[in-house]
């Protein structure tokens, strides 16, 4: 019986064109319906590495309309480190790799999405390495 899949891969750039922020990085504690169970931290279902949430921000103002502030899930042995800040100001700048989407109705029925990500760096990574194409490239196309 074939696998239907739950995550989709995105473009970081086509979910947040205007970039984002990182807030903080915490661990993904576990679900228990057990309130007298002892914390831990989440694992991912399919490495088995612990599983850190991500805070962040839309830099988009629109979104702030709908709530700017998202969550990123990203797994991984250690707690992910984020770009260093820029100029004073008081988050940091970050793209989020290998970036999915997992869609889901809630139990209102809501649709709704969850985010997670290989890995985070400074914006810029391979897109900032390509040149520019120059007037007569562009004219010549």
């Amino acid at each position: 019986m074939p696998v239907i899949p739950t995550r989709f891969a995105v473009d970081f750039g086509e979910v947040f064109p205007l970039g984002a922020f990182v807030l903080g990085v915490e661990p993904s504690m576990a679900f228990s319906d057990n309130p007298a169970a002892p914390k831990m931290q989440e694992r991912d279902k399919e490495t088995n590495q612990l599983v850190w949430t991500v805070r962040a921000l839309d830099a988009n103002e629109e979104a702030a309309r709908f709530g700017a502030e998202f969550k990123v899930k990203i797994a991984a042995d250690y707690q992910p480190v984020p770009p260093p800040k820029a100029n004073g100001f008081p988050y940091a700048a970050v793209e989020f790799e290998r970036l999915t989407i997992t869609p889901y109705a809630n139990n209102k029925g809501r649709i709704a999405h969850s985010f997670r990500a290989g890995g985070m760096r400074a914006p810029g990574g391979a897109r900032a390495a390509k040149p520019a194409a120059t007037a007569e490239q562009k004219n010549a196309a």
